[in-house]
């Protein structure tokens, strides 16, 4: 006990603490669902952008609200076969549209990757994708289960050009580290979405600091929610 009273106040000589580490339980409130709602209640119509959809089931954070209340909106998925399992996911609810592609600076191929479908692996490394090989590894991913696919790409521009979209009521982005990048897109190419709901987990934290200080430029109060980022647009101060 006196070694580590000793410890103890060492480390507090250097501005540090040490003590015991208790693992956490996180259950994050749903604070999604009511802004949604209290958007919905307004009457005004509902049009949702969802990058990287996934599967449409696998950790998706706003299904729930799109089967509930029928909303219209654009999903997009790069992935060929998550693509395919997310319109069988949604098969027969109308306003979808939906686009097998993923959004980068410039239209053409992009390669992604992913851990191989036919892998014996955890559920949810079947959902990442990524553009950074690093990422995956650096998720617990083995590199020898890694492989690179090609893609179509379109840059965001051109996405809401295709779609004729001029107004986003929610902007929901999970890309694996990409999430900045997407946000960013949006509200360059002129729109601001109502709500904005991005996972913050993978961002360095210089990247999350500066997509922090576009939404405050921009208009939005956010807080964090779990591993994600819930912002909202407000017209006053």
């Amino acid at each position: 006990m006196q070694i580590k009273r000793h410890f103890k106040d060492f480390a507090k000589r250097f501005g540090f603490d040490i003590v015991r580490y208790v693992p956490e339980v996180s259950k994050p409130f749903d604070v999604l669902s009511l802004v949604v709602e209290e958007r919905l209640r307004l009457g005004t119509g509902f049009y949702f952008l969802q990058v990287g959809a996934n599967d449409g089931v696998l950790d998706d954070p706003i299904r729930h609200l799109v089967t509930r209340h029928a909303l219209k909106g654009l999903l997009v998925e790069p992935l060929p076969d998550l693509f395919d399992t997310l319109k069988k996911t949604y098969a027969g609810q109308a306003g979808l549209s939906f686009e097998n592609v993923a959004i980068g600076d410039r239209p053409g191929s992009a390669t992604i990757y992913r851990v191989k479908s036919a892998a014996q692996v955890p559920e949810h490394w079947h959902g990442m994708a990524s553009f950074s090989h690093a990422h995956l590894l650096k998720e617990g991913a083995p590199a020898d289960l890694i492989e690179p696919c090609t893609v179509q790409a379109i840059t965001m521009r051109d996405l809401l050009a295709r779609h004729s979209i001029n107004r986003i009521d929610l902007l929901q982005v999970d890309t694996e580290g990409y999430d900045y990048e997407i946000v960013k897109s949006v509200l360059e190419a002129g729109i601001l979405p109502a709500i904005i709901n991005y996972e913050h987990c993978h961002l360095m934290p210089a990247i999350r600091h500066a997509a922090w200080q576009m939404l405050v430029e921009r208009g939005y109060r956010f807080l964090e929610v779990g591993k994600d980022t819930l912002a909202v647009h407000h017209a006053g101060p």
